[in-house]
């Protein structure tokens, strides 16, 4: 086995010392002790510095100075091991300076110091080598983190890029499409003159692709004003039974024409809540879609609202297909569809349902088991 080599700079100009130490060094086995010492007129700092000792052996008492004068010079070098102070029993007083100072450790010259010398050595190095090693890896961190945030605010850049894209194409397809939508209405009903049977069945068709591209370009500019923080609630007193209880009228027919079983449960007890109505509807609204989308004919769909101590909750139950597990944890993320049926629609409406309710500091969550449906609950503070 290769032996292990130590450099070792004795600072100290009393020969008897040099040699005790040399002597103690020489019987240790399997570590070879480079030792060196300095000359009366060389420089302490500069050799030091050069030649990148593993570890400084520094007496307190030299001629014209003390050793805590080179041991603050030596703060600010680019040391390879740690210094530790020498002295006589008459100058011990300095050891609490000298560790103030960063010495790593001071040794009093009492009889046979020179073997209880290899001990603190050892220990020096184990100490200064991990915190050089703690050093290393803050410093690593560090570069990492500024680098991680270079590149957030690189893809924060990014982000308010495509939100402004969005946001300007969708505000761009609102008009034409308004315009488009009113002038097939206007000829649909008989406004530039009789519309025959298989026209009036095309006209019907434009009229569902319209409506079917304004509700996407509204989802894109709800999910533009969420990102850049422009959307905002106007909050007033609302009762959530009421707006479940006109929403439903509204798709009752859609519920009749697939044949599908509609059971309501609306608590007694559920108070006004301070909310966006507007906004609170379409959660509702998105959530009840969603059911008789994905619910067959002759399944049920079930409504529910509870009144709980601090908040009021709405649970939305569907018998359709429901999600795998894997999925469950994405259903809320944009632009994602979790089901391998094909559905209209950008991916968005159930980012935007759980946006609003985290707008009002509610909560939203779903259950689902593959082939048994789904269970969509969300909550409101009173």
């Amino acid at each position: 086995m290769e032996s292990k080599v130590i450099k070792v700079l004795i600072v100290d100009f009393k020969q008897d010392n040099i040699l005790k130490i040399k002597e103690a060094f020489s019987a240790i086995p399997d570590t070879t002790y480079d030792i060196s010492w300095l000359q009366v007129d060389e420089s302490i700092l500069k050799k030091a510095e050069e030649e990148k000792f593993d570890v400084i052996l520094l007496s307190y008492e030299l001629p014209g100075m003390n050793g805590l004068e080179i041991l603050a010079g030596l703060q600010y070098k680019e040391l390879s091991g740690p210094v530790i102070m020498l002295a006589d029993a008459i100058d011990e007083e300095f050891a609490p300076q000298a560790m103030r100072d960063g010495a790593y450790d001071y040794v009093v010259r009492e009889k046979g110091f020179e073997k209880g010398l290899l001990v603190i050595i050892h220990n020096a190095l184990n100490a200064f080598h991990a915190l050089k090693e703690k050093e290393r890896l803050q410093k690593e961190i560090a570069a990492k983190k500024s680098e991680l945030e270079a590149a957030n605010r690189k893809l924060q850049q990014l982000d308010k890029i495509k939100s402004d894209f969005v946001s300007n194409v969708a505000h761009e397809f609102r008009t034409p499409l308004t315009i488009i939508k009113g002038n097939v209405d206007l000829v649909n009903k008989g406004g530039l003159g009789s519309v025959a049977p298989a026209q009036k069945e095309m006209l019907d068709g434009a009229i569902n692709i319209v409506n079917r591209l304004s509700r996407l370009v509204n989802d894109l500019l709800d999910i533009s004003k969420i990102e850049s923080g422009k959307m905002e609630l106007k909050k007033e007193p609302v009762d959530i039974n009421t707006i479940i209880e006109e929403n439903l009228v509204t798709f009752d027919k859609a519920i009749k024409d697939k044949k599908q079983r509609l059971q309501k449960d609306l608590a007694k007890d559920i108070p006004r809540i301070n909310a966006d109505e507007d906004k609170v509807t379409q959660v509702f609204v998105n959530l009840l879609s969603n059911a008789m989308k994905y619910t067959p004919e002759s399944g049920q769909i079930s409504i529910k609202t509870v009144n709980l101590e601090k908040e009021i909750m709405v649970e939305v139950t569907d018998t359709g297909e429901g999600v795998a597990p894997d999925n469950l944890d994405k259903i809320f993320d944009k632009f994602t569809r979790v089901t391998a049926e094909k559905k209209e629609g950008t991916g968005l409406g159930l980012p935007i349902v759980k946006d609003i309710v985290n707008l009002h500091n509610g909560r939203i969550w779903v259950k689902s088991e593959l082939g048994k449906g789904s269970q969509f609950y969300f909550t409101l503070p009173k």
